[in-house]
């Protein structure tokens, strides 16, 4: 039997103390960020010379490091972002883990040999997104953390890449890239690497029925909603997949990554000194273990409950937990509060010294794993008139390697001393810091950085519109929302896959209606597309990579949605040339930003907030995308209410064991129009708008009415 190869132990490094902490307790690799484009902004993180030191001690150690470049950037960053690039090349970062397109297009070609690592915040869960990231220059991808057992396996087994999954610790209530939660509530970005956490807060969660047309006309009716209550709906416990290592490692999957940026040393240490045990002998974690770390950290215990979906029964049970203290980051035990000393891994060298009078004094070390062995000479030794060197002394001052990359093996030091020789002391240690030197050059040598030409793509562009002459286009949730007043008003319409297909055997006809794909799916996205291309849907929109991959390969125009969070030019060129037909910008980004990409842009709606991969309004839908069967869910779905404590109620749509929070507000600019920048289009998202409010829209904004609502700045 041939043994699988064990995976990579990923370890968090929010500052230099848990990076010690994560290489001293046995991480294979450990991932850190800069004071800028982390999406852990809120984490110590590090400065440009912590920076090269930690790669140094990374580098010495025999850890990889993984720099996160994972945040979304202004078109203004991009050149900051390839400046901080090239410096952590230089010090030998072993790769960077990226979210935005732009950003790894531009450093794929500045820097062609870099190693790029696709974020799990690119909402990537697909074989076709490896394929179109291998065509990027990715090497590797993070899936996202709602991704079962068997998912992970057929991953490893179809997708060109590495795959890179969670391991243990929190767990984001929304599917990974796709919260604007933290940014709509208080201005926070999630993509930005500022999010202030509002899953973690009190909601009451209510459900209405069926997402009919009528229970979608009064949501807005206050009297329909109860008093807040002080529940937790959207706070997930965190994962723990200890006892599941012997599964993981039969996988193939080749990274193992346990989250906490914002977590101390202690923790650090801890936690990765428990998954190196468990790795390394490779088998489940006992109750003992388990205990020990719940005690570093946990919000009520633990979940393995989207890892487990068809391992057995109703995985998706008692996953919602709070912390039981404010203080977060300190630890609930004196375990975690445990002071260590990290002490980080060196390599074992041989000594060779020969001191005669009159003659240099000559080093010879040499590294007893490769062999490799480099030889200095000192200040010539002296006649002693006192007292002579002896091989005692000569030990004492040669054999001080602490501080360095290199520990003496033993009786790995051997003397050839003169008779009556003499040297200051000083001479001896400037011998041995010289032979470490040169030692340390020859086992890491200086990074050869090739340089590529800038990113500059020749491709077509579409056309951008001023005022009301920009083409007008609407992705509907409901069949019943293409009116005769939408089909009139839009030049393009996205409805959800099994909602296209009821409109068209309700009799619709034409080349005005599409499919949105849904905006994950997990290894289905090839076989749902070749069936669309056969049912001869005119086109569709795509949310990832892997979606836009296999629609090319069905022959189906593609317009990619605000779910790829598009926010600089640089990304917007990567999508054209990869072969999109047409681009709608981040909700995030603003009307100066706007101006410099060649996008669309929403204008109207509840924007969704947060996809949760869990349904908190029916409890009984499964999993994300129907992965479990939810034969209790409506078949038009749900509508259901999220209050939060300023009594703000936010729309939610669940299907298919999924739940979409949108805004409480829409964004409104129908008296705005020709105050926006020219735009390839103008997108409009109708939610929980029943055929008359759908209607009623449209007359407003072509009479460019003043209404309430969020507006783009």
């Amino acid at each position: 039997m041939i043994q699988q190869k064990r995976p990579e132990l990923l370890a968090p490094a929010g500052s230099p103390d848990a990076l010690l902490a994560a290489i001293s307790a046995g991480a294979d690799a450990v991932y850190l960020g800069a004071s800028a484009f982390s999406n852990r902004m809120r984490a110590r993180n590090f400065t440009e010379d912590e920076l090269t030191e930690a790669l140094k001690a990374a580098r010495y150690a025999g850890a990889a490091s993984y720099i996160t470049i994972n945040t979304r950037v202004r078109p203004e960053e991009m050149g900051d972002v390839l400046t901080l690039a090239e410096h952590l090349l230089k010090n030998h970062c072993t790769g960077f883990i990226v979210a935005d397109a732009g950003i790894a297009a531009n450093i794929h070609s500045r820097f062609p040999e870099a190693a790029l690592h696709a974020s799990t915040q690119m909402t990537l869960s697909d074989p076709g997104d490896g394929f179109a990231l291998a065509e990027m220059g990715f090497t590797r991808m993070v899936v996202p953390r709602e991704i079962s057992l068997g998912e992970i396996r057929r991953l490893v087994q179809e997708c060109p890449l590495e795959i890179e999954m969670f391991l243990h610790g929190a767990h984001c209530v929304s599917l990974s890239g796709q919260c604007l939660m933290s940014w709509a509530m208080g201005g926070r970005s999630g993509n930005r690497g500022e999010c202030a956490q509002p899953c973690r807060l009190p909601y009451t969660a209510i459900r209405l029925g069926d997402a009919s047309a009528a229970n979608r006309e009064k949501w807005t009716d206050r009297s329909l909603t109860k008093a807040p209550k002080n529940t937790y709906p959207l706070s997930l416990k965190d994962m723990c997949l200890a006892r599941w290592i012997p599964e993981i490692i039969d996988s193939g999957v080749a990274s193992l990554k346990i989250e906490g940026r914002q977590k101390p040393a202690a923790y650090v240490y801890g936690v990765t000194k428990i998954y190196r045990r468990l790795l390394d002998e490779g088998r489940a974690a006992t109750e003992e273990e388990i205990a020990a770390l719940d005690e570093f950290f946990s919000r009520d215990g633990f979940t393995d409950g989207y890892f487990a979906a068809g391992q057995r029964r109703n995985p998706y049970s008692n996953m919602l937990g709070v912390r039981a203290s404010l203080a977060e980051l300190s630890g609930n035990s004196e375990k975690a509060k445990t002071e260590e000393k990290y002490i980080l891994p060196t390599k074992e060298i041989t000594a060779s010294c020969r001191i005669y009078a009159d003659e240099p004094m000559e080093l010879t070390l040499s590294d007893t794993v490769t062999g490799i062995s480099v030889t200095v000479t000192g200040e010539t030794a002296q006649t002693a008139t006192g007292n002579p060197l002896t091989k005692e002394s000569i030990a004492k001052n040669l054999c001080k390697f602490g501080g360095t990359p290199f520990r003496l093996s033993d009786n790995g030091l051997t003397i050839d001393v003169g008779e009556g020789v003499w040297c200051p002391v000083s001479s001896l240690n400037a011998l041995r810091r010289s032979g470490v030197q040169m030692l340390t050059d020859a086992l890491f040598p200086d990074a050869a950085v090739r340089e590529g030409a800038p990113y500059a793509p020749a491709v077509q562009l579409p056309e951008r519109y001023g005022g009301k002459r920009c083409p007008t286009t609407a992705q509907c949730m409901f069949a019943d929302q293409v009116t005769a007043g939408a089909l009139d008003y839009f030049t393009r319409i996205y409805l959800p896959v099994g909602e296209w297909y009821k409109w068209r055997s309700a009799g619709g006809t034409g080349e005005k209606v599409g499919v949105s794909l849904p905006a994950v799916l997990f290894g289905d996205t090839k076989k749902t597309l070749d069936a669309l291309a056969e049912a001869d849907c005119p086109f569709v929109q795509i949310h990832s990579p892997g979606q836009l991959y296999f629609a090319k390969q069905a022959g189906l125009a593609a317009h990619g949605s605000f779910r790829l969070n598009l926010w600089n030019p640089d990304s917007a060129l990567y999508w054209y040339v990869s072969g999109v037909a047409s681009l709608t910008a981040s909700p995030e980004a603003t009307i100066a930003m706007l101006r410099q990409m060649p996008a669309g842009a929403i204008v109207y709606g509840h924007i969704p907030l947060m996809h949760t991969s869990r349904c908190f309004l029916w409890g009984k839908c499964g999993g994300i995308g129907g992965r479990i069967a939810g034969k209790t869910c409506p078949a038009e779905g749900c509508l259901g209410i999220l209050t939060d404590r300023t009594a703000t109620r936010f729309p939610v749509l669940a299907k298919d064991g999924i739940c979409e929070i949108c805004n409480a507000l829409p964004l409104w600019m129908g008296d705005k129009q020709d105050s926006l920048p020219p735009l390839t289009h103008r997108e409009f998202l109708f939610t929980t708008e029943t055929a008359a409010q759908v209607n009623d829209v449209i007359r407003a904004y072509r009479n460019n009415e003043k209404r309430s609502g969020k507006r783009l700045k």
